[in-house]
């Protein structure tokens, strides 16, 4: 769809879900892409089962809540590389519970998971990035992976929508102040909706436990009928729209914000 020939691309939580979607559309479109994740079995196996026609893909275990293990990653990137196009800050969990009943370390993991890696994690790359994107007439491409709870309320999700809300406008300020220092690197989130993954559905799982959903197939039919496009989002959705954030095409675009939610968050 889109040409990313000669491009290196880095995506956490590639293990399985939207990033390890945003892997196999970003390698088949040309990339040679490092998909990391902390679980690393489960990484290997499935990038091995990957089929990428065009670019390439190797795995590299990464906890992206580690300084350490950032600066590893990145400098193992520089030494094979020697460049980095797209980051894509993908990783993150979904804490499940009423606002009165999430504990301030159920806050606060929300946040080093989901909100913090992702500072951690452009910190750490953006040296690399900005030495490539001088050379580079697409520039570099950050995109962090946010929700629509990161736009709007969701039940028993607070400290989620907290995060995601905090990546949302972090994005913004750091891209302002990337364009504002001559980097050429692009900065924007992705905000998919309800996307049958396994993240998602160990969520609605979590709701049905806590009885807020009376059971995991009527929450199903529930989301189904108050999504415009009246079908749950798939995982292809998501990387056609990372794909694009990657390449030369959306090379004017930074701060803006993607939603992908079969039109959940219009009505």
């Amino acid at each position: 769809m889109f040409d990313l020939t000669g491009k290196v691309a880095l995506v956490t939580g590639s293990a399985r879900g939207i990033g390890l979607a945003a892997t196999s559309a970003l390698a088949n479109s040309g990339a040679k892409v490092i998909a990391a994740d902390l679980d690393a079995d489960t990484l290997f196996k499935e990038i091995e089962s990957l089929d990428t026609e065009s670019g390439s893909v190797i795995g590299l275990e990464l906890d992206v809540t580690s300084s350490k293990d950032w600066s590893f990653a990145i400098s193992e990137i520089e030494k094979e590389y020697n460049r980095l196009d797209v980051l894509v800050n993908n990783a993150g969990f979904m804490h499940c519970g009423h606002f009165l009943e999430t504990s301030l370390d159920d806050f606060r993991r929300s946040m080093n998971v989901n909100f913090e890696s992702v500072v951690i994690g452009m910190q750490t790359a953006v040296p690399l990035m900005t030495k490539t994107s001088n050379d580079s007439k697409d520039g570099g491409s950050i995109i962090n992976i946010c929700s629509i709870y990161g736009q709007v309320a969701g039940d028993f999700s607070a400290a989620y929508c907290a995060s995601k809300g905090a990546v949302r406008l972090l994005t913004k300020a750091a891209a302002l102040d990337l364009a504002r220092g001559g980097t050429n690197i692009r900065v924007n989130t992705v905000h998919p909706g309800a996307v049958n993954t396994d993240l998602a559905r160990s969520f609605q799982s979590r709701m049905v436990e806590n009885g807020v959903l009376a059971e995991e197939e009527a929450a199903s039919e529930m989301v189904v009928a108050s999504t415009p496009l009246a079908r749950w989002g798939e995982v292809d959705d998501i990387s056609g729209v990372i794909t694009f954030l990657a390449s030369g095409a959306s090379k004017f675009m930074t701060g803006s914000e993607v939603t992908v939610d079969g039109g959940l968050t219009i009505v």
